[in-house]
């Protein structure tokens, strides 16, 4: 119990210490892009994205599914000394773009491994995510009861932990693949595509805590036995 206790407890400070410094430093790199065919421009959708249909008084747009994926972008240098601004006279400014939502046409994907790929790594999270609610009920029950310093709810709590810890790192691993399988069919003008590590760890620190949390009320569980036995 206080071994499982001390590790948790490690665990956690290491999450932390990561995730302090991850976002204290960072690390970047520029790589000129002299390819004329890519642009950033606002325009209508192409023809995969919405189809347009007349109707009465206007047009009606209808959006065709896509798949989305959160990603890390970093502004690389258009040419020698040329950065992507923005022109607005007196309100000029640089533009630092640091995230990106990226969507393509689902039927663009359609048969490809990055659409199976992100499709069984998001039923698997779901189905995790379903179990971890369960045993989410079941805590507030007992809770409900008066069920608190039981092994129950330990071993209830504990597993809720488990289930986040796993549900983060197969959310990492997932998205870590699915980036680097999506430069294989997107390029974005001026900027450079990374996987988006934002997320990475608060499933982890909030299992971590759950998981401490289950062995301080198995300390308190015995305390209870120790001092009923005592009276």
């Amino acid at each position: 119990m206080k071994r499982k206790l001390k590790i948790y407890s490690a665990l956690l400070f290491i999450v932390l210490l990561v995730k302090v410094f991850g976002n204290t430093l960072s690390y970047r790199y520029s790589e000129w892009s002299t390819d004329p065919i890519k642009e950033l421009s606002i325009g209508p959708l192409p023809d995969d994205f919405a189809t347009t249909k007349e109707v009465k008084g206007g047009v009606a747009t209808y959006f065709k599914p896509t798949l989305s994926l959160d990603v890390k972008v970093n502004a690389c240098e258009i040419a020698p000394g040329k950065y992507l601004v923005c022109n607005a006279g007196e309100k000029s400014c640089r533009l630092d773009i640091q995230k990106a939502k990226v969507s393509i046409p689902v039927e663009r994907l359609k048969g490809t491994f990055l659409f199976y790929y992100v499709t069984a790594n998001g039923l698997f999270i779901i189905v995790l995510g379903i179990f971890l609610l369960v045993i989410a009920f079941k805590i507030i029950r007992s809770v409900y009861r008066g069920e608190v310093f039981v092994s129950k709810v330990s071993r209830q709590m504990e597993t809720a932990g488990i289930v986040m810890v796993v549900i983060q790192l197969i959310y990492s691993t997932a998205s870590y693949f699915a980036t680097q399988l999506l430069l294989k069919h997107v390029d974005i003008a001026y900027l450079n595509i990374s996987m988006d590590d934002t997320k990475i760890s608060y499933f982890i620190i909030l299992g971590l805590i759950l998981m401490i949390f289950s062995q301080i009320i198995l300390m308190g569980k015995d305390l209870k036995e120790e001092q009923e036995l005592t009276i």
